[in-house]
């Protein structure tokens, strides 16, 4: 039955495209949108179209997102479902943007939220709210930005998507930081770190509490900072993820280096090795140099 065997290369679509195989995905979309064509599904013919057509965005083969998109564009009437369309609108939108097409799409992205807060899908709305936030942060539009970044972040706290609220709290609080906002920005870093902790999101937390970090030795609260870049550090290394642990160490060794020289040069030696094995040179650099100026501090205190 044409119907079904939709349904199964669009779920083999999926399949292939989560374990990176992206050329069976593309094959197996294709498959999807022929069988849909065959029983005259028009909305399900165009809403493969819609995740072929995301597909090749993400893996930076524009003409053939265009392809995709358009002949979605083309099904999904404004009788078909709004959200489908709505979707298909972002998504060229976005590919103007990557084309920096400018005006295109900004004009694509105003009818994809227009859409979807005319049907009421708040989750629809915060991803392309959040799209236009980061290309006008991006832009140094900051102020933008920030009002972006807000109307995504009440959206998502609506609906309860608390990973989505996190970044977007990390986003309005990195922006705070860079404005000279310290204790909005401290407030918003704090609560993004609680929601990816609560998530399970360790790595995200991390990162958080690693620019949380930054701002409280900035402030001159050392004593938290520490702290934090202390759980920096653990959390990295839970992860695998070699190179924030270096930097969290990097980081600790630099405050800890007046008051306890040993100590921070283990951090560095650490944290030169951790870079190296990531395969970050700039890490390596940072830590080198740290160790050299504590060994020749060292050498100072020499009687």
């Amino acid at each position: 039955m044409p119907r079904s065997q939709a349904d199964s290369a669009l779920a083999e679509a999926e399949r292939h495209l989560v374990a990176g195989r992206s050329q069976q995905a593309r094959e197996a979309f294709r498959r999807a949108r022929l069988f849909f064509h065959r029983c005259a599904d028009t909305e399900g013919e165009a809403i493969v179209l819609v995740r072929l057509g995301e597909a090749e965005l993400a893996a930076g083969r524009l003409a053939s997102a265009k392809e995709a998109l358009s002949d979605a564009l083309a099904l999904l009437s404004h009788e078909t479902d709004p959200s489908a369309r709505a979707d298909a609108l972002h998504l060229m939108g976005s590919l103007k943007n990557a084309e920096k097409n400018t005006p295109e799409r900004d004009r694509l992205w105003a009818e994809a939220v227009s859409t979807h807060r005319g049907h009421g899908n708040k989750a629809g709305e915060a991803r392309v709210l959040r799209d236009q936030a980061l290309v006008a942060k991006a832009t140094g539009k900051d102020d933008l930005a920030f009002d972006l970044f807000s109307r995504a972040h009440r959206l998502y706290a609506d609906l309860g998507h608390s990973f989505h609220e996190a970044m977007t709290l990390l986003e309005i609080g990195q922006l705070h930081r860079a404005q000279g906002r310290a204790d909005l920005a401290h407030d918003a870093l704090e609560r993004a770190a609680d929601l990816f902790r609560v998530n399970g999101d360790t790595l995200d937390e991390g990162r958080t509490r690693l620019t949380l970090a930054r701002l409280l030795r900035d402030l001159g609260d050392k004593e938290t900072a520490l702290r934090d870049l202390t759980l920096c550090a653990k959390l990295f290394g839970a992860n695998g993820h070699l190179g924030g642990q270096a930097e969290a160490l990097i980081d600790l060794a630099r405050l800890e280096a007046a008051k306890a020289p040993k100590a921070a040069l283990k951090m560095l030696h650490q944290a030169r090795a951790l870079a190296a094995r990531s395969g970050i040179p700039s890490l390596q650099t940072q830590a080198a140099s740290e160790i050299a100026r504590l060994d020749q501090a060292a050498l100072k205190d020499t009687p």
